[in-house]
């Protein structure tokens, strides 16, 4: 604890919150799952999702299935194949 409290309070319902949305995002999208990724006004892929890193937050690891070109994008960015 710092010497703010109501900060650290704060802090802790924000890491907490993070970290649920994280487990979600890597539940609903876990690695090997087939994506398209938003560019513009258009859909691209397929892209298939990596190993997510330790510290990714909300950032989706993939790999292109044609090319093998690897990026990351916000998950915002994504949705499944189809």
């Amino acid at each position: 604890m710092s010497q703010f409290p109501d900060i650290d309070q704060l802090n802790d319902a924000a890491r907490a919150a993070r970290d649920k949305c994280e487990s979600a995002l890597r539940e609903t999208l876990p690695p090997g799952t087939r994506v398209e990724i938003q560019s513009g006004p258009e859909w691209l892929g397929p892209y298939e999702v990596g190993e997510y890193q330790r510290f990714s937050y909300g950032q989706v690891p993939l790999r292109n299935v044609e090319t093998g070109a690897e990026r990351r994008v916000g998950y915002q960015q994504v949705r499944l194949a189809t």
